[in-house]
């Protein structure tokens, strides 16, 4: 009997170590994109000033929306009872006035407000970059993004790249999540001395999350993220990532299934 209950561990184990090298290997199929990166080069450059510069607590926001989530680390008096908010104050305490943070946001509906949000945050001292009409993905290049034009009322919550006949497309930039991490994040300036980095990150991508999550993973980026949090994310895919971190002793991340819309549609106003 005792022989049966390990083989069924082992077995279920490795059925998850599989789930996990086959999501791997769906990468490779991503470089299909076609590489016209030659705008999205440019925009890099103008962005050298790195906004991470310095920067101890960062949050990474994958799928900005209309920047709800963003706000609500700076301003969790406006957003009561958000889900999220317990998890900020796991990874930054106090210090959220202090963190940098960074959005995607692939959707050109929300880039006039994306604007004016990323103004106000610089008005109140905060640290905020948002790519707005840029997707995030295994490589740079250009993607075709499929939205609703004339929905920007409901925040066009449903727009994503996988293909839709009744919504109209869009040619927007994707950027290599491990390259601008590398570039961003890892090779940021800090102080000599400084103290160790919190990160946090949120990724609600609209299904294509786990691809991006394995391509952290075997990029070497996953295990230096503190914190994971989304929705569209198997738990399947989560239990196989727990079965890798057991075999690790330097892994810190922790990947939590959280899906939190509340206050998801209220713009509320911008007061300096």
């Amino acid at each position: 009997m005792n022989t049966q209950n390990t083989n069924s561990v082992t077995h279920y184990n490795c059925f998850h170590l599989l789930i996990v090298v086959v999501l791997l290997i769906i990468i490779a199929f991503l470089t299909a994109i076609p590489k016209n990166n030659g705008l999205l080069h440019k925009r890099i450059e103008q962005d050298r000033q790195n906004v991470l510069d310095d920067c101890r607590y960062i949050y990474i926001d994958l799928g900005t929306n209309i920047g709800i989530q963003i706000r609500k680390l700076y301003e969790p008096k406006l957003y009561p009872n958000s889900p999220v908010l317990p998890l900020f104050q796991k990874i930054f305490g106090n210090h959220s006035a202090q963190v940098c943070s960074v959005g995607f946001e692939a959707n050109p509906i929300h880039t006039a407000y994306l604007k004016k949000f990323e103004k106000y945050c610089w008005q109140r001292n905060w640290k905020v970059k948002i790519y707005t009409s840029t997707a995030v993905s295994t490589i740079d290049g250009n993607v075709t993004f499929f939205t609703s034009w004339g929905q920007e009322r409901h925040y066009d919550s449903g727009a994503s790249l996988s293909f839709h006949k009744r919504k109209k497309n869009v040619t927007i930039q994707a950027i290599d999540l491990v390259s601008w991490w590398k570039r961003e994040i890892h090779n940021r300036k800090r102080p000599p001395g400084s103290p160790a980095s919190r990160i946090m990150m949120k990724s609600d991508i609209e299904g294509h999350d786990m691809t991006v999550i394995s391509h952290l993973i075997l990029h070497g980026i996953y295990c230096s993220i503190d914190l994971i949090y989304g929705e569209h994310i198997s738990k399947v895919y989560k239990e196989s990532i727990k079965t890798i971190q057991r075999h690790s002793t330097s892994c810190k991340a922790e990947l939590i299934l959280l899906d939190d819309e509340r206050y998801n549609t209220q713009k509320l106003p911008f007061r300096i």
